[in-house]
């Protein structure tokens, strides 16, 4: 079971995220591979050289379908996510919590036809990790930003880790919502602490998302043994 789907598992009943049994994606140790910056991995794809900043956690989010490459041979690491993509890889992060979509009540009114992305969409909903706008619009077609992402992010781990005693104490400086969430990303290991990592309005790219991920996975993983 993958460290975040461990998370979520291990917080029942805290108010945080449920999720029972089900197939979970196995961590970034379980996948053989080692923290971020780590290792001397071949590059995995031939758009993801050995020396890519982000190659072990491309190969960590293929290898577990957290975020899967596009073709056999090419990840697309810079690419951008869209809102409903993001969604997509944090549901898969979480290890795929089933969704019954036939007892739900339409919320919104532009989800789409895809069924991966409505379940993610919706569970994240439920969770009060992802909000429509006045016209009860997710707008899953959107490119996802750094704040968009860390928002998401930081509404699933943070309450599932402090229902089992896992806490960060964030910048007490940073203020508003978004800023908050990626200090306590930052302070708990799971995003840089430097400049370009509070950039919340630029669009996050696939390389991006899975080292975001990734370091999620091994942050929590550590975290709960």
């Amino acid at each position: 079971m993958g460290g975040a789907a461990a998370a979520v598992s291990g917080a029942v009943g805290a108010g945080a995220l449920l999720r029972v049994g089900g197939p979970a994606a196995p961590s970034a140790a379980s996948a053989g591979s080692s923290a971020p910056g780590g290792g001397s991995l071949p590059g995995p794809f031939e758009d993801v050289t050995a020396d890519h900043p982000g190659a072990e956690a491309i190969r960590w989010a293929d290898d577990t379908g957290v975020q899967p490459a596009l073709t056999a041979t090419g990840y697309s690491p810079d690419a951008v996510v869209t809102r409903g993509e993001a969604a997509v890889a944090l549901h898969r992060l979480a290890g795929t919590p089933p969704v019954d979509l036939g007892d739900l009540p339409v919320l919104f009114t532009d989800l789409g036809e895809d069924p991966a992305q409505v379940s993610a969409v919706l569970w994240l909903h439920g969770r009060g990790a992802l909000w429509g706008d006045a016209e009860l619009r997710v707008r899953p077609d959107e490119p996802a930003t750094g704040e968009c992402t860390a928002m998401m992010l930081t509404a699933l781990l943070r309450p599932a880790l402090a229902g089992v005693g896992v806490t960060w104490d964030a910048a007490a400086e940073a203020p508003g919502s978004a800023l908050a969430d990626i200090a306590w990303l930052e302070a708990a290991g799971m995003a840089s602490s430097e400049p370009a990592g509070r950039a919340g309005d630029v669009a996050v790219t696939r390389a991006d998302l899975a080292v975001s991920l990734y370091r999620a996975d091994a942050v929590v993983t550590s975290a709960l043994s």
